[in-house]
C-alpha cells in the first residue's frame, strides 16, 4: 500500500511522495539493489521541480547528472520532457509517480478546488492508499514548518499524532482526495494506453504503395515483427512481387521488405481487423480512392495521413478530405509530416517528424506506433499549421528549383526562400495555424529539406522548368507525383480568400499555368515596391 503526502502552503507548493516496489531499480542509480524505495516530487506553480529519495545513500540528488532539473510547463508530465538522466530514462519512472505528477499539476490550476484559501498554511494532508475505496475518516490534517525553501516531507501515518480539524476542513480534504483518485486513475489508464499503443496493434493497413507508403509500411514492420502490415494497391504485378519476393521493384529495387509486409488489391481483405490506416495516396486522387473503399472502412478506424497537399477542387487539407470522402465527419484523423525522404527512412537514417491531431490521444498513439531508434516523432494539436506548412513548402520548393535551374545564385535563393517562408506564415496564421508550428519540423524543417536538397521531387520540377523544359514533358517523365504542381493552383484561390499577398508562391502558379515565364516572373518580383520587412 502506497502512502501519498501533499504539503500545501499558501505558495501552492505541492510535495508528493509515493512508495513503490521496483526490484533492481536502485542498482542503476546508487550502486545497490533496493526492493522498496520512495521518490518525492516537488512541483511549483511556476513550473520548477526536484526529485529526492531517502533510500539510495544520499538520494537521487547526490547522483551525478541528476542534480540540475529544469522548468516544466504546467499541464505536462515528466515523461514528456528529457529532463531526467539517461539512467532514469533507461528504466523509466514508475507509472504511479508520473501519474501523481500529473495530478499534482492539476491540483495547482483547478479553480473549483479551494486549496489555497481553505487549507491552513503549513498543512500536510496524508492519505493511506491510492484506491477509491479508501476510508476517508482515516485522513488527517497536520502541521509542518514552511519556513525553508525545501521542506522535508516526513513519512506520515494516520496514527502519528496528527490533530483533528473541523468538519469544514475535513470536507476540503475529502474533496481533494476524491479529485486525486479520479485524476490518478485516469492518468494511469492513459499511461497504460500510451505504453501499449504499439504492443496492442496487430494489423495496420497502408493505402498506396508509392515510395512513402512503402517506407511507412517497412517502418511499422520493423517496429514489431508480429504485426501484420498490409499494403492496399491497385497494381496486381507490384502486389505479386511484394508477396512473392518481398520487393517493391518500382521504388526500392535494392531494398528487401520485411516478411510481415504483404500486399493486396482487395480493400475488404486489407481493411478487415485493421487497427490503424496509413493514408499515402496522392492528394488529388484521394477522394476518388477513399470513396471506392468507404463501405469497408469502420467508423472508428484512425487514419494517419502522410499525403502533403491541398485538394485543388475544394481547397481542403487531407484532414478535411478524408472524413468527407468517407462520409463520416467523425472519422479519427491524424497527419504525419516533417523533413523526411522515403529513401532515408528505408536506410534507417536518423529522422524526426510530427504527428498532429486534434485528439491528443490519437497523436500520442501515432507517436508510440511510429517512433523507433532512428525515427523521433513529436506530437501536436495544430493540424492546420502542420498541414499547411507541408502543402505550401512544395510550391516554394518549385520556386527554389527554378532559381537553381536559372543559375541565379545563392543570394537570390536565400532571398526567395525567406520571402516564401513569410508568405506561408502569413496565410497559415490567417487560417488558424500557430507560429511555433511553422518554425518547427513540419514548417522550417521541411522547407529546408525540400528547397535545398536535390532528392526533392518538387525542387527537381523547378530546376527543369528553370532550365527551359516544358511542364508536360517534365511530368510525363516522372514516376512519382510532385504535389506542389497541383497545390500551386490552390494557392491563388486561398490568397484571394484570406486576402494575403503572396507574390512568390502565386508567381509559381502562374508559371505552371504558362501565364509567366521564369525570367519574367523573376523580373516582376525584383520590381516590386521596396517595403518594410514584416
Amino acid at each position: 500500500m502506497a502512502t501519498t503526502s501533499f504539503y500545501i502552503p499558501r505558495t501552492t507548493r505541492i510535495h508528493l511522495a509515493a512508495e513503490y516496489d521496483r526490484r533492481g531499480f536502485g542498482s542503476h542509480l546508487g550502486g545497490q539493489t533496493c526492493r522498496k524505495s520512495s521518490l518525492r516530487v516537488e512541483f511549483l506553480v511556476c513550473g520548477r521541480f526536484w526529485v529526492n529519495s531517502s533510500s539510495w545513500g544520499g538520494g537521487l540528488r547526490s547522483q551525478k547528472g541528476i542534480r540540475h532539473w529544469g522548468g516544466l510547463p504546467v499541464g505536462s508530465s515528466l515523461k514528456e520532457h528529457d529532463l531526467y538522466s539517461s539512467q532514469l530514462e533507461e528504466e523509466g519512472l514508475p507509472e504511479e509517480v508520473d501519474a501523481f505528477c500529473k495530478v499534482a499539476q492539476q491540483l495547482c490550476v483547478v479553480d473549483d478546488l479551494p486549496l489555497e484559501e481553505d487549507v491552513p498554511e503549513g498543512a500536510l494532508i496524508a492519505f493511506d492508499g491510492i484506491e477509491s475505496g479508501v476510508d476517508v475518516e482515516r485522513m488527517s490534517v497536520g502541521s509542518v514548518s514552511s519556513g525553508t525553501e525545501e521542506v522535508s516531507v516526513q513519512s506520515v501515518q494516520s496514527s502519528s499524532g496528527l490533530f483533528t480539524r473541523n468538519n469544514e476542513e475535513r470536507k476540503v480534504v475529502r474533496t481533494a482526495w476524491e479529485k486525486l483518485v479520479r485524476w490518478s486513475k485516469s492518468w494511469q489508464l492513459l499511461n497504460e494506453r500510451r505504453k501499449n499503443a504499439l504492443k496492442k496493434t496487430k494489423k495496420v493497413v497502408v493505402l498506396g504503395g508509392g515510395s512513402f507508403g512503402t517506407a511507412m509500411a517497412v517502418l511499422l514492420a520493423r517496429n514489431k515483427a508480429e504485426m501484420n502490415v498490409t499494403l492496399l494497391l491497385r497494381d496486381q504485378k507490384i502486389c505479386q512481387a511484394i508477396n512473392d519476393h518481398h520487393m517493391n521493384l518500382k521504388y526500392f529495387p535494392r531494398h528487401q521488405l520485411p516478411t510481415n509486409v504483404t500486399a493486396t488489391t482487395d480493400p475488404k481483405a486489407a481493411l478487415e481487423d485493421a487497427q490503424y490506416c496509413i493514408h499515402a495516396i496522392p492528394v488529388q486522387s484521394s477522394s476518388e480512392f477513399l470513396l471506392s473503399i468507404a463501405e469497408y472502412v469502420p467508423a472508428t478506424l484512425p487514419f494517419l495521413s502522410v499525403s502533403k497537399g491541398l485538394e485543388l477542387s475544394t481547397l481542403e487539407m487531407m484532414s478535411q478530405v478524408i472524413p468527407r470522402a468517407l462520409g463520416n465527419p467523425r472519422q479519427p484523423v491524424a497527419v504525419i509530416s516533417g523533413p523526411s525522404f522515403a529513401i532515408e527512412l528505408m536506410d534507417e537514417l536518423p529522422t524526426a517528424m510530427v504527428a498532429a491531431s486534434r485528439d491528443k490521444e490519437l497523436a500520442r498513439a501515432c507517436q508510440q506506433l511510429l517512433a523507433s531508434r532512428y525515427l523521433r516523432v513529436n506530437t501536436s494539436t495544430d493540424v492546420v499549421g502542420v498541414e499547411m506548412a507541408g502543402a505550401l513548402k512544395n510550391v516554394l520548393a518549385i520556386a527554389a528549383g527554378i532559381v537553381e535551374g536559372m543559375k541565379l545564385g545563392n543570394n537570390c535563393m536565400a532571398a526567395l526562400v525567406a520571402q516564401g517562408c513569410s508568405e506561408i506564415r502569413w496565410l497559415a496564421e490567417k487560417m488558424g495555424a500557430k507560429s511555433h508550428t511553422l518554425s518547427g519540423l513540419s514548417g522550417s524543417g521541411d522547407i529546408m529539406l525540400t528547397c535545398f536538397v536535390s532528392l526533392s521531387r518538387n525542387r527537381s520540377v523547378g530546376v527543369r522548368l528553370g532550365s527551359g523544359e516544358k511542364l508536360e514533358d517534365i511530368l510525363s517523365s516522372m514516376n512519382q507525383v510532385a504535389e506542389g504542381v497541383a497545390t500551386a493552383g490552390a494557392v491563388i484561390s486561398l490568397a484571394k480568400k484570406y486576402r494575403v499577398q503572396m507574390p512568390v508562391l502565386t508567381a509559381v502558379a502562374r508559371i505552371l499555368d504558362n501565364e509567366l515565364t521564369p525570367k519574367t516572373a523573376v523580373l516582376a518580383l525584383m520590381s516590386l515596391p521596396q517595403v518594410e520587412e514584416v
